[in-house]
């Protein structure tokens, strides 16, 4: 999908255009977005906004995407919620600077990546916001201007940390448990028991293969697989930009990380040998996210521009 972006990736043109007359009309904030990794399975799906003791539904569509309106200098919540998977919230803050006119801010879009409950996770954290969204000042619009939208990318890596710790400290927990439990004995159909008597005392049974099971999408999910070969990130980058090539056996990865006032942003080409070509971003609450080619040129010249602006 096309998408004019910064942070978040705004809507496409037509979209932004449609958003913008809604919200000179309204007088209001237009944000849409996205639910993301649920096996396109949305009957369930709900999107509940709240500020202060207001509490609203969002219909979500059946391809999962939602649209609203925010008023200016509130504060909400998204919660993100679906049977089976952990609920997400998100605190949105549509408060401006002094000065700064509501009608100069561009539409907001915000895909969230839902994941499966999982042993040992903390349903307690996730009471808590996992990202925040706020003005930033240094944000670098579509037109090349400063002022947007964006999540407060510290908090989110550290949202970030802790849900990959969580997730470490279960499957080492699961792993400890398996490896305490006896190996179970193949049960036998009953095919292999009258087989089995009909051969002699002698004949060796017929071992029973286990059904193998299917990882987990939220270990390895297409994202993981794709990148599946490059080393880890360093835990320290200098500040502006660092390229990073991996040579692996059919594909060729380009990591480009951007490290300025304090933020670190990660991009990701993956080009296999058969001609296939993907982009992520690193978006901290939600992981590595596929992009198309033109979010991901796009992001680059802004961290480019914003490297600029530091120095």
């Amino acid at each position: 999908m096309n998408r004019v972006t910064t942070k978040y990736h705004k809507a496409g043109f037509l979209l932004a255009g449609f958003l913008l007359l809604y919200s000179f009309v309204f007088a209001q904030y237009p944000v849409s977005g996205e639910v993301l990794e649920v096996n396109n399975n949305y009957s369930d799906v709900r999107v509940e906004l709240s500020s202060g003791n207001q509490n609203v539904d969002i219909p979500v569509s059946a391809n999962g995407h939602f649209f609203t309106s925010l008023e200016w200098n509130k504060k909400y919540n998204f919660s993100f919620k679906k049977e089976g998977y952990v609920t997400k919230v998100i605190e949105f803050s549509t408060h401006l600077p002094e000065g700064v006119s509501s009608s100069s801010i561009e539409p907001y879009h915000m895909p969230v990546r839902l994941f499966r409950i999982f042993e040992w996770v903390d349903t307690v954290f996730f009471q808590n916001p996992v990202a925040k969204i706020r003005y930033d000042k240094s944000e670098v619009r579509s037109d090349g201007r400063f002022g947007d939208f964006a999540d407060d990318r510290d908090y989110s890596l550290n949202v970030k940390f802790r849900i990959d710790q969580m997730r470490r400290e279960g499957e080492e927990a699961s792993a400890s448990v398996k490896a305490k439990k006896p190996a179970k004995k193949p049960t036998k159909t009953k095919k292999q028991k009258r087989a089995n008597n009909t051969n002699s005392e002698n004949t060796a049974d017929i071992p029973i293969k286990e059904e193998e099971q299917t990882p987990n999408t939220i270990d390895k999910d297409f994202a993981r697989r794709e990148m599946n070969g490059a080393p880890p990130l360093k835990p320290v980058y200098p500040e502006g930009e660092t390229n990073e090539e991996f040579a692996l056996k059919n594909r060729h990865i380009h990591r480009t990380i951007f490290v300025y006032n304090g933020q670190r942003k990660v991009f990701i080409s993956v080009k296999h040998e058969w001609g296939g070509h993907f982009f992520f971003i690193d978006e901290a609450h939600i992981g590595y996210r596929c992009i198309s080619k033109e979010v991901y040129e796009h992001s680059i010249l802004n961290c480019r521009t914003k490297i600029k602006q530091y120095k």
